[in-house]
């Protein structure tokens, strides 16, 4: 059954989107742990932990052998390490389970225990909140907008809930004990009463500020932003041959739309691959022709720059302003592990006899905002998009539109690329800004404050997309408050376990 739930678990995210899945996952594995030692309780969860993340970051693998070149057995352990540290957060809930949870009505703690640990899996070298559980319901646009007061943590939270809901009516209806604790009638009205009542009143909430970000939007000024996916293989892309043509093509994509009156125009992650900064040939090209076009610029490029007698690297964003003026540049500030640096460097040399790369990037400063012709821009490389400071940072600091620029040609055809765009939903959910999102191969589009997907393209096809886009200045509880209900419910776990070992304390003689 443990094995059920993390199968169900993933199947309810990209590119399944079986999301009502992710109401019932966990009952498989509740149900087989009720009556378990915490040796098995533990057991269980970790089945239910790697299930889930293998198969939910099965793509790991073949984006690491096909693109980068990693042997397999690199790349295999990479995706074995990854799925195994976030296992553990099944396994410390399984624990907690088990520890802390000896009545049936202590389950309802169960929301902010989860809530508590998927705020940890920021944390750390390895940090990765890759699909937290709330992001299953990115397509439920009047559920989520919670998000925007308690963050992707509250969808969570509500999922979690439902889950311990619809387990206590089971086991009331099969007549069933947890921990030899049987379930009354009362606790079972209970539990079918608030779970119909925080649907109900979610909903409502979604309705109601829907209702209001559509009146705010179409009040507020608006900037024409043009997004360019070039659909560059991967494979031609470091081709130093190719530069030019890659080059000229974005030119000519850019042209074509720029008829447009537009404001600005965003190409993606490492659209030009060559160092910008380093007055390459090609760039006074670029600037010239942004110049005659009259649009300002967001495109990626590589830096290098010399520093202490080595060759730092930097995956930059440049931006250009419609008189082909660089007035920017922002650097990465998250990288990827065991990608772009590689953590625990007391483990160096045996990540190189791995297979791994040699460490090179250096990250860039969180939360800088940046002026293109009116519009305050929040910059976002690649995965950043799925941390919720970074984007709440940046509309905290004035940003009134977020801009993701990614380059997902690594993944190809897999469920990656889908995943990584459900979770730019909840940073507009969570903000209530637009994002702009410049994929090379896709998914290119734009979100709307409310997270609603206005248009998008599909994967590897040539296309470039015109929006409106409004410029709200608002700030949401999370954007002013942070992650207050996470960081509550981590204080809470902690009390929650304080509590339980003074109370067996005194139980011991």
């Amino acid at each position: 059954m443990a094995l059920i739930s993390g199968l169900m678990l993933t199947a309810s995210f990209p590119s399944i989107n079986m999301s009502f899945l992710a109401f019932i996952c966990w009952v498989p594995c509740l149900f087989a742990i009720r009556q378990a030692t915490l040796l098995v309780s533990s057991a269980l969860c970790m089945i239910t932990g790697l299930t889930h993340e293998l198969t939910l970051l099965y793509w790991i693998i073949p984006t690491l052998t096909t693109h980068a070149d990693f042997s397999i057995i690199y790349a295999t352990f990479i995706c074995l390490i990854i799925a195994w540290i976030r296992s553990l957060w099944f396994i410390a809930c399984g624990i907690m389970i088990h520890l802390s949870i000896k009545k049936p009505w202590q389950l309802f703690v169960l929301p902010v225990i989860w809530v508590a640990l998927e705020w940890l899996k920021n944390w750390g070298s390895l940090g990765f909140p890759w699909e937290l559980l709330g992001y299953s319901q990115w397509q439920w646009i009047g559920l989520i907008q919670i998000a925007d007061i308690f963050g992707v943590y509250g969808v969570s939270a509500l999922i979690m809930l439902i889950n311990v809901c619809i387990f206590l009516v089971v086991l009331n209806f099969c007549e069933k004990q947890w921990q030899a604790c049987s379930i009354s009638n009362k606790l079972m009205f209970f539990s079918i009463s608030i779970a119909t009542f925080s649907i109900i009143l979610s909903l409502t909430y979604g309705a109601i500020r829907i209702k209001e970000m559509d009146a705010q939007a179409k009040a507020s000024p608006h900037k024409k932003i043009m997004i360019v996916q070039p659909n560059i293989p991967q494979h031609e892309k470091w081709d130093g041959n190719n530069r030019l043509s890659i080059t000229k093509k974005l030119i000519q994509l850019t042209y074509a739309g720029s008829q447009q009156d537009i404001d600005f125009v965003i190409w993606p992650e490492v659209a030009l691959p060559y160092p910008f900064h380093s007055k390459h040939q090609l760039r006074q090209y670029v600037l010239d022709s942004i110049k005659q076009m009259q649009v300002g610029l967001v495109f990626g490029s590589p830096t290098f720059i010399a520093q202490g007698g080595t060759l730092k690297y930097h995956n930059s964003a440049y931006i250009i302003d419609k008189q082909g003026t660089i007035q920017a540049r922002y650097d990465k500030a998250h990288l990827v592990p065991f990608s772009e640096y590689l953590p625990f460097h007391f483990f160096r040399n045996f990540w190189k006899r791995l297979g791994a790369p040699d460490e090179k990037f250096v990250p860039g400063q969180v939360g800088e905002v940046y002026d293109i012709n009116g519009a305050l821009i929040g910059i976002q490389i690649c995965y950043e998009i799925i941390f919720p400071a970074y984007a709440r940072i940046m509309t905290h600091n004035g940003a009134n539109v977020l801009i993701n620029i990614s380059n997902d040609a690594w993944f190809d055809r897999t469920a990656c690329a889908y995943q990584h765009f459900s979770m730019a939903i909840f940073r507009a959910v969570e903000n209530k800004r637009a994002v702009l999102r410049a994929a090379n191969t896709g998914i290119s589009g734009m979100v709307d404050p409310c997270g609603r997907t206005v248009s998008t393209t599909r994967l590897f096809e040539t296309s470039t997309i015109v929006y409106d886009v409004p410029l709200l200045v608002k700030q949401t509880i999370y954007s002013k408050y942070e992650d207050y209900f996470a960081v509550g419910a981590f204080v809470f776990l902690l009390g929650w376990i304080v509590f339980w070992q003074y109370l067996y304390a005194r139980k011991c003689p």
